[in-house]
């Protein structure tokens, strides 16, 4: 009877260690804005009527992977995995998908898979390059683009940089957020560069913006 009872003991205990080792649950981010965004008027205009092709040709080798990757300069290693919070899809495929979703709401343009082989011939092209995609904990997150912009019919494209930063608060889900309205303001700045008109940026943010050439 003692061994019944010792034999339990070690095995609860056991059970008890094990469930104090489990590792936490994994949690998935995207950067997809929320479904109740409306449409944003007076940006651009009609600036890109018709097709837009957006393609994001580079992100950072060290944030392009499953896992969220943040800085911590409080801890050593400073740059810090997180195992447990990973990306819903790809990360250059959600950077794309935010700011071609910002781009469409400001723009109004069309998907040039949506047209016909002679319209898609004349669409906007752009391409995005990140330089920068910085998730800072508890203290910002940091955006760094540059782009060209080729319109239809023009004898060269133009070349854009911005540099975007958010403050952003002590938690992966407020980094991931303030990274999703960095995108967006991108977006902005894109969008207003097809028609030289000014961003409309709402939100408190430092940003510095170099311009096209």
């Amino acid at each position: 009877m003692k061994r019944t009872i010792s034999t339990w003991a070690c095995r609860l205990g056991l059970a008890g260690l094990l469930a104090g080792c489990a590792a936490p649950p994994i949690q998935y981010y995207s950067l997809a804005a929320p479904a109740t965004d409306q449409p944003v008027s007076g940006v651009a205009g009609a600036a890109a009527q018709g097709g837009l092709s957006l393609a994001v040709t580079r992100i950072p080798v060290e944030a392009e992977r499953l896992q969220l990757v943040v800085r911590d300069p409080a801890r050593d290693p400073a740059v810090q995995v997180l195992n447990d919070s990973l990306w819903a899809a790809p990360l250059g495929d959600q950077i794309r998908a935010a700011l071609a979703d910002g781009l469409g709401r400001r723009l109004g343009a069309v998907d040039p898979r949506r047209l016909s082989e002679a319209q898609a011939r004349s669409v906007r092209r752009i391409e995005v390059r990140i330089d920068r995609f910085d998730l800072v904990w508890g203290r910002f997150v940091a955006l760094d683009a540059d782009w060209t912009d080729r319109a239809p019919g023009a004898d060269r494209s133009r070349v854009c940089r911005a540099s975007v930063r958010l403050p952003a608060a002590a938690s992966v889900a407020a980094l991931v957020e303030a990274q999703r309205q960095a995108l967006d303001r991108l977006a902005a700045l894109i969008a207003a560069g097809t028609s030289g008109a000014p961003a409309d940026l709402q939100g408190g943010s430092t940003l510095s913006k170099s311009g096209c050439t």
